[in-house]
């Protein structure tokens, strides 16, 4: 047998043992829990519409699942990343559940009210509506309302009206005045005359829109969530240098028109770290706990910040891609 015949078998065998590789290298399921498909998951949507999750090697499952339902998943283990928001109550009480990242540095609602409405003292008297009692957006309402000098339940009564959908058809019906709403909805009403009167970044200055894992994900299987975390991390960074094109993105995916999402997207950009994407500040999440521990009678000054969040996989990831956070939480 010659020489060259040899080597021509030896190369087709190691073609063909790639191939192999290849197909047993089949992504992973990762299954993310959201609350609704919005602008406060732009990162998520924008990696997965780039291909950022599946350079990862993770296929990518969004479920919309409403909050109640989303943290006794993640507890039973049956999605890999569920709301911060719906974990964080959770975690002050000691469930083994933490936050692993944040979208944006800070809460992102935009107090909106109908045309006739001028200012913040017009609201005197008239309903407010809310997502439910006791979430972020509760919270964030309240204290809008606060700084415009009105307390909720004596000056402006609050409604429970659930999603974003119902709020808005009470605002065009008359029966509410106004309602805290995220970008998109708020560039929306803006094209129809209503007034941003507040963003709640003034009042509420909390790391928003993240999302939890189970402690056992996070002791157990580290590389899945560096991957995951990475992409979303990357996603950040392509939205802050190109928001006409994560613009596009938001459009397709949720299906609104571009102008609007280009409005929103604008809006969502300060919000955006620029040193510490993914992450969050030390006072913002001593704030978020107390609030969310005094709605539950909970003494958060004696609970460590590392029962309720972890940085440590993101911190890795980010000097993995040359980003050296300065002010962020355990940043080093």
């Amino acid at each position: 047998m010659s020489r060259k015949f040899i080597f021509i078998i030896v190369l087709m065998l190691c073609g063909a043992s790639d191939v192999t590789a290849q197909d047993i290298r089949k992504p992973i399921t990762v299954h993310q829990a959201i609350s609704t498909p919005d602008f406060g998951y732009l990162p998520t949507l924008v990696g997965r519409s780039k291909g950022l999750f599946a350079q990862e090697g993770l296929d990518l499952k969004l479920l919309v699942v409403s909050v109640r339902v989303a943290l006794p998943a993640l507890l039973a283990k049956e999605v890999h990343f569920a709301t911060a928001g719906s974990s964080l109550p959770a975690s002050l009480r000691g469930s083994p559940v933490k936050a692993v990242y944040f979208s944006y540095k800070t809460s992102t609602f935009q107090l909106v009210v109908r045309p006739e409405i001028a200012n913040g003292q017009n609201l005197k008297g008239k309903t407010i509506s809310i997502s439910t009692p006791g979430s972020s957006n509760d919270i964030a309402s309240r204290l809008m309302l606060k700084k415009l000098g009105l307390e909720a339940g004596r000056d402006v009564n609050l409604l429970p009206s659930g999603d974003s959908q119902s709020r808005v058809l009470g605002m065009e019906s008359g029966t509410i005045a106004g309602s805290a709403v995220n970008p998109d909805v708020a560039a929306f009403l803006a094209t129809k005359g209503y007034r941003i009167i507040m963003n709640s970044a003034e009042v509420y200055p909390v790391p928003f829109s993240g999302m939890s894992t189970h402690d056992e994900l996070l002791r157990d299987n580290p590389d899945l969530i560096r991957r995951w975390l990475r992409a979303h991390v990357r996603a950040m960074i392509l939205i802050r240098k190109n928001p006409e094109d994560a613009a596009i993105v938001a459009a397709k995916e949720l299906k609104m028109n571009p102008d609007i999402a280009l409005a929103a997207t604008k809006l969502l950009l300060p919000a955006i770290s620029a040193d510490d994407p993914g992450g969050f500040g030390e006072a913002g999440m001593r704030l978020n706990m107390e609030l969310t521990g005094s709605r539950q009678g909970s003494d958060t000054a004696k609970i460590p910040i590392s029962q309720v969040a972890s940085v440590n996989l993101l911190r890795e990831v980010q000097r993995e891609l040359g980003i050296n956070c300065r002010d962020g939480y355990q940043c080093k």
